[in-house]
């Protein structure tokens, strides 16, 4: 499904390379936007935001994006609640918190993606999974009955890397689309509360916190970053 409305970007990019004019000249030039944080057919969501920058010239250009708080209705979509192995999902909802990045961009030539680097932070992330009714193992024993985890991610704050593509119309707007990931920094361990309508023992409490961790942080997903689609208007920024 991912893939799917990534070609559909691409091709979408490569359709206004065929018609829009070219030669822009961005050299100390702002720029302003809009931009959404989430595709809304993958998550029901839009993850709204504002997006900043300065032109130093066709190369550089520094950049801010602030997205807004939102909730997913997330499902079987969620990799976290997937990876737990449990069957029996009813569903899984997540708030996300506030997206920040401040970084500069680097283009080398006028038509190419450019790279981009910064500081990223993410607000904390909530997600909270529920199962249905059953008998399951947990640990070293047989429960029957609904369970329920609330994963919590703290803020934090790192150094991400990333890519992203700029269109510059000759009518001053332009098509953004960029993502930027913590590569070098540590998944962080989230804090699980385990909820059930039975007892489950320390040791089979222990075993299971430490499943869900294992799975969360071996999803490359939970690394801080952010992602931007938008749309941009540039200050004198025409032919």
């Amino acid at each position: 499904m991912k893939k799917v409305n990534l070609i559909y970007i691409v091709l979408l990019i490569n359709c206004f390379n065929l018609f829009a004019q070219r030669n822009i000249n961005n050299d100390n030039k702002w720029q302003i936007g809009f931009t959404f944080g989430e595709i809304p057919i993958l998550s029901g969501s839009f993850k709204p935001g504002i997006s900043a920058g300065y032109h130093f010239n066709d190369n550089f250009m520094v950049e801010f994006t602030y997205q807004l708080k939102d909730y997913l209705q997330r499902d079987d979509e969620s990799f976290n609640a997937v990876n737990i192995g449990f069957e029996g999902l009813e569903s899984s909802k997540e708030t996300t918190g506030e997206r920040i990045f401040l970084g500069v961009r680097f283009k080398p030539v006028e038509w190419s993606p450019y790279l981009t680097t910064g500081m990223v932070i993410n607000m904390q992330d909530v997600e909270t999974i529920k199962y249905d009714s059953r008998e399951r193992i947990i640990g070293n024993n047989n429960y029957d009955g609904r369970l329920e985890i609330v994963q919590k991610r703290k803020t934090g704050v790192a150094l991400a890397v990333g890519f992203g593509y700029q269109y510059d119309f000759s009518n001053c707007l332009s098509i953004n689309t960029n993502f930027a990931m913590a590569f070098f920094n540590e998944i962080q361990t989230p804090s699980n509360k385990i909820n059930a309508d039975y007892d489950i023992s320390e040791s089979d409490m222990n075993q299971l916190d430490e499943k869900i961790n294992e799975e969360y942080k071996g999803n490359f997903h939970n690394r801080y970053h952010i992602f931007n689609l938008g749309l941009i208007y540039r200050f004198g920024g025409g032919e």
